[in-house]
This record gives structure tokens, C-alpha cells and sequence, in this order.
């Protein structure tokens, strides 16, 4: 049975309608216990509870290829291990900040002669009111510096983009 003209016309147009909305999206089509969603030309992988995805969930198609591996939905681990790096590094931080202080020359009586905190302190002994109002500056540092050593060193382990 051979088509006329018209017909392998229409039949052309019926397959290319079906296959239209398959060629829209460029995302993957499949993911157990997630589904992709279409963002501009992001792809990003929304994982069901108790599932997070195996690798950077917001991917792109480039030049023909995904610039980062295709991720799946996998079963969440108990403790995150980039986790418990940021809370390791945030308690070495901590830990570091009493021991850099006391290199400095800060003690529990206070300021030990001849260190360089009492090099720094000097002109400062002049104006106890500067020294009152650094104290609490300095635990803003203190905390400051903590926060930003807690969020390079998680951010530190993803070259992931953001959604």
C-alpha cells in the first residue's frame, strides 16, 4: 500500500506533532524517587523525601554534552560527610582561636609582658574606653571569622550551581 502525496504530507505532520513535546526538553527524562524540572536551560533534579541526588542536581546541556555527570536520586546517608567536615573545621576554629590569642600574648591574668599584644595594647592603655568598646568587637571577629571558615570549607567540597 503506497501513500499519496497528501497522505505521507499528514503523516509526516502526525509524527512530527508527537514527537514535538518529546524534543522540547532537554532535560533527562527519568529518575527514580525524583523527577527533572525544566528551569530556562537548567535542568534540576527534586529529589522525594529521604532521597537526595548523587551529584550536582542543577545541570546543564552545553555544546552537546551535560556539564556535569547526570545525577539519580539516592537513599540520604544518616550523617552528610560534607557536614561533618564543616562542623570539623568550624570546631578547629574555634579550638585555634584561644591558641592564636595566647601566641599573641593574651592570658587568663591578661596581657603577658613584652608579647605583641602588649606592643598593641600600649597607645591603647592611654584610653580605657577603647579598650571596653574593642572586647566586644573582637568576639564579633572571633565569631565572624568561625562562620566564614564554616562556610568556605562546605562550600569548599561542591562546584555545583546554585538553584
Amino acid at each position: 500500500m503506497e501513500l499519496s502525496k497528501g497522505g505521507r504530507y499528514i503523516l509526516f505532520l502526525c509524527l512530527f506533532v508527537t514527537m514535538l513535546p518529546a524534543v522540547k526538553s532537554l532535560c533527562p527524562r527519568k529518575s527514580a524517587h525524583g523527577q527533572w524540572n525544566e528551569d530556562g536551560d537548567r535542568c534540576i533534579l527534586r529529589c522525594e523525601s529521604g532521597f537526595e541526588p548523587s551529584g550536582c542536581h542543577v545541570i546543564r546541556y552545553i555544546r552537546g554534552e551535560w556539564n556535569h555527570e547526570i545525577p539519580h536520586c539516592q537513599i540520604e546517608p544518616f550523617v552528610l560527610w560534607r557536614t561533618l567536615a564543616a562542623v570539623g573545621a568550624g570546631a578547629a576554629a574555634v579550638v585555634a582561636a584561644p591558641v592564636v590569642l595566647a601566641g599573641a600574648g593574651f592570658n587568663g591574668a591578661g596581657v603577658a609582658p613584652g608579647s605583641l599584644a602588649a606592643i598593641l595594647q600600649a597607645p591603647l592603655n592611654q584610653n580605657a574606653r577603647v579598650i571596653r568598646a574593642a572586647a566586644p568587637i573582637g568576639r564579633i571577629v572571633v565569631v565572624t571569622v568561625t562562620g566564614a571558615i564554616i562556610y568556605a570549607t562546605s562550600s569548599l567540597f561542591s562546584n555545583c550551581e546554585s538553584e
